[in-house]
């Protein structure tokens, strides 16, 4: 969940992380080009603490009303699971701890 690959679209380096029915994908934040995908399960054992919204489209920021889970990866995997097995976009963000 960092913006180390830059867009081979628009050259932007933000991306967001997206988990769609079983796939894990990083997007651009600025046009919404699929950069890179794995599976969903490949993520399944991080304690990652992260937020899971529904997606709202490349670059805009969720509402609080679309948030769908929130805790370490692992534990809510079930529910970012549940809510994209029907095509809904499931937007990840890194909750950073000091």
């Amino acid at each position: 969940m960092t913006n180390m690959l830059a867009c081979p679209s628009c050259g932007l380096d933000k991306t967001e992380s997206i988990v769609h029915r079983g796939s894990y994908i990083l997007r651009c934040a600025a046009c919404g080009e699929m950069i890179v995908a794995t599976s969903f399960m490949a993520m399944l054992d991080s304690d990652h603490q992260c937020s899971a919204f529904i997606d709202p489209g490349p670059g805009k920021r969720p509402s609080p009303e679309m948030l769908v889970a929130r805790g370490p990866f692992r534990q809510i995997a079930t529910a970012i699971s549940a809510a994209a097995s029907d095509g809904t976009l499931i937007r990840l963000i890194s909750d950073v701890r000091d």
